[in-house]
C-alpha cells in the first residue's frame, strides 16, 4: 500500500510545489537510471513529474525525455477517452445511467490535463439494477469479457463481484462496475454515491462523477491492496483531490461511508500516511475518530491479507476472509463446518465454476504456485 523511499522521492518531485520538489528530483535521479526500464508505478508518475518540474522552471537534460512520455500519455488517453465516450453514448441511448470512475473522473475534474493521469482502461459505473442490460448491450456491440463468459453467468456470480473487465476489437479495455467497493454489495450499497454525484461532461458527453468526498474515499481505497505494480498513484490522486476540492470534503460523510462499506482500516491507514508524509491537511479530529472506531477482527484480518504479497495459496485467503465478512455483514455466525461448506459455494459463484471445475482449478493453481516457489520463482507472478 505504501511506496518505497525511492518512490517517495519521485512522488515529492511530482507533488511538492517548492524547492523541496527539486531536491527530491535530484536525489531520485542519483538513484534511478531513466534510460533503463523502470517499473510501471514509476512510469505512471512521470507525466506529472514533468508537469510539476516544468511549472517550477527546471532545466534538466531529462526534461525532453519526460516531455516525450507526457505527449505519449496524452495521445493514449485521448484514444481511450474516445472509446469510453462511445460506450457512454451507447448507454445513454439505451436509458442506462452512468457515472465515470477513477482516471476518467480524475482527469476531467481534478488533473484537468489529459496526460497527467495515465490510464489502462476506462471505468464506468452503472446501477446494479441495470448491470445485466449494460452487459448484454456491450456484448452485442463487439465487446468481449476478459475472464468469464458474461452472457451465461448467473446472478449469484454477479452479486459477488463489483464489476467486470471487457475488451473491444481494438484492444481497448473497459471496466464496467455495478458497485464501487467490493466488501459491501447490498442492492442499495451505492445509493448515496449516486444521490450526491456531480454532473460532468466527458468529451461533451453528459454523465456523472463522484462528489469530492466520495472521490477521496475511492482514491484512498484504490491503493489499499498489494499490487505487482508499485502502489503510488492513489497518493497523487488523493493529494490532487485535496488541493483542488479539499474545502468541499465532508469529513463526517467520509467517515460514515467508510463505516458502511467496511473500509475504516484502509482509510485510516491511507489518511494517516498522507498527513505524515505529505502534510495533506487531514483534520486531526478525523484521524482521532477513525482510530477510535472499534473494527471487527475479520475486517482487520482481511485488510492484512489484501495488503500482503500473495504466497503459493494465491487469492484463496482473500476469498476466505471475504466469505467470512459476508457472513458477518448478514449477521450470521455458523459453525466452522458450515462456514467451510459455504466457502465452497462462495468460490463456485465467485469463479463461475461447477464443483469439479472448481476442484481442478484450485489444485492446478496451488500446484503452479507451489512449483514456482520450489524452483525459486515468485509465486505471486504465477
Amino acid at each position: 500500500m505504501f511506496p518505497t523511499p525511492t518512490h517517495v522521492l519521485l512522488l515529492r518531485s511530482a507533488l511538492l510545489q517548492d524547492e523541496s520538489a527539486l531536491r527530491a528530483w535530484q536525489e531520485w535521479k542519483a538513484l534511478v537510471d531513466l534510460d533503463q526500464a523502470v517499473d510501471a508505478g514509476t512510469y505512471r508518475l512521470l507525466p506529472l513529474v514533468y508537469h510539476n518540474l516544468r511549472a517550477l522552471g527546471v532545466e534538466d537534460g531529462l526534461m525532453s525525455k519526460l516531455k516525450g512520455i507526457y505527449r505519449m500519455e496524452w495521445t493514449k488517453n485521448q484514444l481511450l477517452f474516445r472509446t469510453g465516450t462511445t460506450v457512454l453514448k451507447l448507454f445513454q441511448a439505451a436509458g442506462i445511467d452512468t457515472l465515470v470512475l477513477k482516471g476518467a473522473a480524475l482527469t476531467v475534474l481534478y488533473y484537468e490535463d489529459m496526460a497527467l493521469r495515465p490510464m489502462n482502461d476506462f471505468d464506468i459505473l452503472v446501477p446494479t439494477a441495470q448491470r445485466r442490460q449494460a452487459i448484454e448491450l456491450l456484448l452485442a456491440n463487439g465487446w468481449r469479457p476478459m475472464q468469464h463468459a458474461l452472457e451465461s453467468t448467473s446472478e449469484s456470480y454477479l452479486n459477488l463481484r463489483r464489476g467486470a473487465g471487457l475488451l473491444n476489437s481494438h484492444g481497448k479495455q473497459l471496466d464496467l462496475h455495478w458497485h464501487i467497493f467490493s466488501k459491501y454489495r447490498k442492492p442499495d450499497a451505492d445509493f448515496a454515491f449516486w444521490q450526491d454525484a456531480l454532473p460532468v461532461k466527458v468529451m461533451e458527453v453528459s454523465t456523472r462523477a463522484l462528489c469530492p468526498t466520495d472521490q477521496l474515499l475511492h482514491a484512498c481505497i484504490h491503493g489499499a491492496a498489494w499490487n505487482p505494480v508499485p502502489p503510488m498513484r492513489w497518493i497523487s490522486d488523493s493529494i490532487t483531490i485535496l488541493r483542488k476540492a479539499g474545502m468541499q470534503v465532508d469529513w463526517k460523510r467520509l467517515v460514515g461511508q467508510a463505516k458502511i462499506h467496511r473500509l475504516v482500516v484502509p482509510l485510516r491507514s491511507a489518511l494517516t500516511y498522507l498527513e505524515a508524509a505529505f502534510q495533506a491537511g487531514i483534520p486531526t479530529g478525523v484521524l482521532n475518530e477513525l482510530n477510535a472506531i472499534r473494527v471487527p477482527p475479520i475486517e482487520i484480518q482481511l485488510h492484512q491479507v489484501l495488503t500482503s504479497k500473495p504466497d503459493w495459496r494465491g487469492n484463496l485467503p482473500t476469498y476466505w476472509y471475504k466469505h467470512l465478512l459476508d457472513l458477518e455483514i448478514d449477521g450470521k455466525n455458523p459453525p466452522l463446518s458450515s462456514r467451510l461448506i459455504g466457502f465452497v459455494t462462495y468460490l463456485r459463484h465467485t469463479k463461475g465454476k461447477d464443483a469439479p471445475e472448481l476442484i481442478k482449478w484450485a489444485f492446478s493453481r496451488a500446484a503452479l504456485r507451489l512449483g514456482a516457489k520450489l524452483r525459486g520463482f515468485d509465486p505471486a507472478a504465477q
